[in-house]
């Protein structure tokens, strides 16, 4: 089914994980997904490692996902990396395997510049791609509540944005964020803008002070300076970390479900602790 027809007809949970390097290390990955199962998502997401290290496996547990039925598949896909035959063929290999849904990302750029590619090089073109390949896919999109990190400005961002909206994206999922009024400020700039498809947040819960921090710098989220002060004081404790991060996820997603989102994403960084006792806590 497409996703879109699911938010279509209400607020949707799901999550977001990532294929190990190797096979011989799927075990983790499988129990994460069984132990979140139990919520019952609408739709889980598969992402693939930087230049398409893990796209064959992406592919295979994504495929093995969708046939157990356990819930909605979505993979990734990016661009940079990729030639447009290649995209083309990936495509086919998806609709071969009955994934209808894709979430069309330009992708990092790659350190060795020889494994970028230059036919490609927005989302914007990827989603073209796609759509005139088969109208069979459903399309999401990313969006950045704060502005992608290489965006002139917010009001620049705002008009890409709305541009994958018209190249024909279906919905959106944001970047990870830690201030809920940065993604209010978006959605009602995105809304006066013309942008009418859905916009998801995604929440990743904290349990590392040294490893948001690092994902806060690579992809231009910032932490709140409360929120940063009570990380320092654990930075040498995870647990402590990773408890007041299910704390703060917890409070983070009670006022955005009360402010009319059409669903909740989850980067769940293959671990389910942290997801189930926020899911807990907001009884889902």
């Amino acid at each position: 089914m497409k996703i879109i027809n699911i938010i279509n007809k209400k607020k949707t949970l799901s999550f977001e994980f990532f294929p190990p390097k190797t096979e011989s290390n799927l075990g983790n990955l499988n129990k994460t997904i069984s132990d979140l199962s139990e919520f019952n998502p609408d739709f889980v997401s598969f992402t693939y490692g930087a230049g398409g290290s893990t796209r064959k496996l992406t592919l295979e547990i994504s495929q093995k996902t969708k046939e157990s039925e356990i819930t909605e598949v979505m993979s990734h896909l990016t661009c940079l990396t990729h030639s447009k035959s290649e995209i083309i063929e990936m495509l086919s290999a998806y609709k071969k395997s009955n994934i209808e849904n894709i979430i069309a990302l330009r992708g990092d750029i790659p350190n060795n510049s020889n494994d970028l590619k230059k036919e490609i090089h927005h989302a914007t073109d990827l989603i073209e791609i796609i759509k005139n390949y088969s109208d069979d896919f459903c399309i999401a999109a990313a969006c950045y509540p704060e502005s992608h990190p290489e965006s002139i400005s917010k009001n620049d961002d705002l008009k890409f944005t709305k541009l994958k909206q018209s190249k024909g994206a279906d919905f959106f999922i944001t970047q990870l964020f830690f201030n809920n009024s940065d993604f209010f400020s978006f959605r009602e700039k995105a809304i006066k803008l013309g942008i009418t498809i859905p916009i998801i947040p995604a929440i990743m819960p904290i349990t590392s002070t040294r490893q948001i921090r690092k994902f806060t710098n690579l992809c231009g989220a910032s932490i709140p300076d409360s929120l940063n002060k009570k990380l320092e004081n654990s930075i040498n404790n995870d647990e402590e970390t990773t408890k007041f991060g299910i704390e703060f996820a917890t409070m983070q997603i009670n006022e955005l479900l009360n402010n009319d989102i059409p669903g909740i994403h989850f980067y769940s960084l293959n671990k389910s602790r942290s997801v189930k006792e926020v899911l807990n806590n907001i009884n889902i």
